[in-house]
């Protein structure tokens, strides 16, 4: 009885029994001469009403350069799986609207107190990193978020507004010196100056910043609610309760004088990360503040930390079951489906659930593990009407077509029996290749547990290769194929550097030369498939960012750091396979530490002699690599060359040389 659901209902039968697909990379659109109606008849609901998508790290790590094209795709996927929130709560878009209201109150902020691009998306970091802030990129990224949200609502999906967040700029000071402030900070990065949400200032710099919000892109009536996330919060112990008891209520009555029908949003995220401050009595008294029937909470990592139980269902608010399956840098892949499954199913029949009105994925980085994130759509409409084992026969006809079908489906399963049903973010580092980050002698050794991965991996390799002829020019599969192939060599060469390691602690030459030689095999390997596919260079990103309007001159560079160095606070934390960054960040690190291994060995020193020497080896090399960039790649790409490499690559690593996990020195 509306448009969405109109949309939904024709998407869901051209999947269903037309035998097309629609992912993040593409759509698969087979070729039929009839689609079918007769004895057709489909009724279906959602348990979740509330499906939302994004998470303000996406500015950071997946979106910060895109051009509207991009975001049109993506909200077109989004319709597509059934998605009918777009949560815009930090965007570039807000920008304009906190400088028109910042300049009716009197406080003209110049651009260099701004963070620039793509850093200041996040109040707590909004003004001293990186700046300037452009006025020609602050208003061209206002146009294109009233595209964003003009192109949402005509599609019927509402968005979500970005929160009032009590951050003052510089300049506020000097005007305004009796109002009442503290500081807040985040990540070791400058301290910022915020007013308490009891201030009488509070209330009506919101007002200005939610008024001037609303004026530019209008409003569906939803809100993010402030309460600090991850921050650090100066001051005394009385100061750090009140504010965080009185934040939401502030929010909340800035937003329902702008909006009385308004809806607040509320992230668990900060009860996670500051246990010992928010006790449950503070929690309480933190969403009494705002009226039950007008609030949401976002139990945003419920698939590993759930608080819903632990705070009793939220005492009766509405609430979403929120997943954060990547952070940063989790693109490799990963995700237990058969435990996130299980989860919603849980959730879906739990009776004191009742209030449990939606469903938000709320990763870090996107565009990446289509398979987990496609099952993920079909559990937030309706747990009870997906198993993961008629998903995964229903995928691979989707994704690759009825010739196709069945051996890729044989590939998929080999991928959940291994990379897709692990725990992986038990240890953090444990699903990622080592080479993202600096390599170290005493490495996990819970990564060589994973070895166990590696004839899956390569059996599902093997299944995909028997579809090459059907899907040779087939993108999706093309894609599929080079992450399974990276998967399965990043898991060889991470066995492989244990063994080098190993070799290194006995003093083995011989052996420590044989492992430095498959170890530095792998990783060019690795480099020549993503060397293939345009989908993973970084420069066609840098070329994106550049054409944006108020592109600052040093674009390339942030496009660097952001997934490298990002602003020296947070190194190697979006890290990634792209092939600019393996060719010369992770290639050239894992060179330096072959040889100071080497040396070791020479010197018959079983410990790293100098640990600060090989740290200031890494910190040149990462530093040269972000300030100096490399050259744009301009030759075409050729994606079906994966192919090639992958058989090749096989047969150079025949089954019997698989390694196993070395025993842990102790």
């Amino acid at each position: 009885a509306s448009g969405i659901a109109t949309l939904f209902a024709v998407y869901h039968y051209l999947e269903a029994h037309c035998g097309m697909g629609f992912f993040w990379d593409g759509d698969h659109v087979p070729r039929r001469n009839l689609v079918p109606a007769e004895g057709i008849e489909i009724a279906t609901q959602p348990r979740f009403n509330e499906r939302m998508l994004m998470n303000l790290t996406l500015y950071w790590y997946s979106v910060p350069w895109w051009e509207w094209e991009d975001w049109r795709q993506y909200i077109d996927w989004a319709i597509k799986n059934r998605y009918n929130i777009l949560s815009l709560w930090d965007t570039p878009g807000e920008d304009e609207a906190w400088y028109q209201a910042w300049k009716k109150l009197g406080v003209e902020i110049a651009e260099s107190s701004c963070s620039g691009p793509p850093f200041g998306i996040f109040a707590p970091i909004k003004y001293q990193v990186q700046p300037p802030l452009p006025a020609a990129w602050r208003e061209g990224q206002s146009d294109l978020n009233r595209k964003i949200i003009e192109y949402s609502r005509s599609r019927g999906m509402r968005t979500l507004a970005p929160a009032i967040t009590g951050i003052v700029p510089p300049e506020f000071t000097s005007q305004y010196p009796g109002a009442r402030t503290f500081q807040i900070s985040w990540a070791g990065l400058p301290k910022q100056n915020y007013l308490h949400p009891s201030d009488p200032m509070y209330h009506r710099v919101g007002r200005t910043f939610l008024e001037e919000y609303v004026s530019l892109y209008g409003t569906d009536h939803l809100y993010w609610l402030e309460n600090y996330l991850e921050c650090e919060i100066h001051g005394p112990d009385e100061l750090q309760k009140e504010v965080r008891r009185e934040v939401a209520g502030a929010n909340f009555r800035v937003m329902n004088e702008v909006d009385p029908k308004g809806i607040g949003i509320l992230s668990s995220w900060t009860f996670l990360f500051q246990p010992s401050a928010w006790t449950p009595d503070l929690i309480r008294e933190h969403l009494e503040r705002v009226p039950p029937d007008r609030l949401r909470v976002l139990d945003q990592w419920a698939e590993q930390y759930p608080i819903f139980k632990q705070m009793d269902y939220f005492i009766g608010r509405p609430w979403y079951f929120g997943v954060v399956h990547s952070f940063g840098g989790n693109t490799n892949l990963h995700g237990n489906m058969p435990l996130i499954e299980r989860q919603l199913k849980e959730v879906a029949s739990d009776p004191r659930a009742e209030q449990c009105v939606g469903f938000s994925p709320t990763e870090e980085a996107i565009l990446h593990n289509y398979f987990y994130f496609q099952f993920l759509a079909k559990l937030g409409w309706n747990p009870a009407e997906v198993d993961l084992k008629s998903f995964t026969r229903q995928y691979a006809v989707t994704r690759y077509g009825d010739a196709a079908a069945a051996a890729m489906q044989g590939a998929l399963e080999e991928l959940l029996q291994s990379v897709y049903s692990s725990d992986d973010l038990a240890r953090p580092l444990r699903a990622q290749p080592l080479y993202w980050h600096r390599p170290r002698p005493d490495e996990d050794f819970h990564v060589g547990q994973r070895a166990a991965y590696i004839p899956h991996l390569r059996r599902a390799l093997e299944r995909a290769l028997e579809a090459k002829q059907a899907l040779a020019e087939n993108s999706l599969y093309l894609h599929d194929l080079n992450d399974m192939a990276r998967q399965y060599l990043s898991e060889l060469f991470n066995a492989h550097l244990l063994k080098l390691n190993e070799a290194h602690s006995t003093l083995d030459l011989g052996k420590f030369e044989e492992e430095a030689a498959k170890v530095t095999a792998i990783l060019e390997e690795i480099e020549g498939l993503l060397s293939h596919d345009d989908y993973y260079w970084l420069s066609s990103r840098i070329k994106k960012a550049r054409r944006l309007p108020g592109a600052l001159p040093d674009t390339d560079r942030r496009a660097r750091d952001i997934f490298t160095l990002w602003a020296g606070v947070i190194r190697d934390y979006a890290c990634r396979d792209f092939y600019e960054l393996v060719q010369g960040y992770y290639k050239p690190r894992v060179t330096v530490y072959v040889q100071e291994l080497r040396e070791r060995i020479r010197l018959g020193q079983r410990l790293l002699y100098n640990s600060q020497d090989l740290d200031a080896k890494y910190d040149a090399i990462e530093k040269k690599w972000v300030a100096e960039g490399f050259p744009l790649v301009e030759t075409p790409a050729r994606p079906s060359r994966v192919i090639d490499s992958v058989e090749k690559f096989l047969r150079a690593y025949p089954p019997g040389q698989v390694p196993t996990a070395p025993v842990k020195r102790t």
